[in-house]
């Protein structure tokens, strides 16, 4: 009987170590930053590769969407990529100019160049956004589209 508790223990403890590791990697999940200061802007789809985040390592991100409200203008607008610490302090941009145009209700599809990243910290706030700009600038009306995600928070 002893050596069948024994057994029975070895087993129930291997199922919950098994259970307990992903056996999936999830990828990064963004979230719409519409608020504040950017009214105008529009949640847009966000993906990275790799994912997630590695320090020291090449990254390009895919911006996707359908803005419903918003042209996106050639040779005027890009998308900006902001990486900034715990404290909210910059630590890398991403900067690509969008190149051709696209109207309101038409699916869009934008890819940055490969960006080679600094030191990561643990905790960090990654925002995407589409900028429309104007002269003078105004953040609460050029920027048309935004996703956001921390990460180690």
């Amino acid at each position: 009987m002893n050596q069948k508790s024994i057994f029975l223990f070895i087993l129930l403890i291997s199922l919950s170590a098994t259970n307990a590791i992903p056996l999936e990697k999830r990828a990064t999940q963004f979230q719409d930053c519409r608020g504040g200061n950017f009214r105008n802007a529009e949640f847009i789809d966000v993906s990275m590769s790799p994912d997630p985040l590695v320090s020291n390592q090449n990254v390009i991100f895919d911006v996707s969407g359908t803005l419903k409200n918003n042209d996106i203008k050639d040779n005027n607008s890009f998308v900006r990529v902001q990486l900034d610490d715990a404290d909210g302090t910059p630590i890398d941009r991403i900067r690509t100019n969008v190149t051709t145009a696209i109207k309101a209700g038409q699916k869009f599809d934008i890819k940055t160049q490969q960006h080679t990243l600094p030191d990561i910290p643990d905790k960090y706030q990654l925002t995407v956004i589409i900028v429309n700009p104007s002269d003078p600038p105004n953040p609460a009306t050029d920027v048309i589209g935004c996703a956001t995600t921390r990460v180690g928070f």
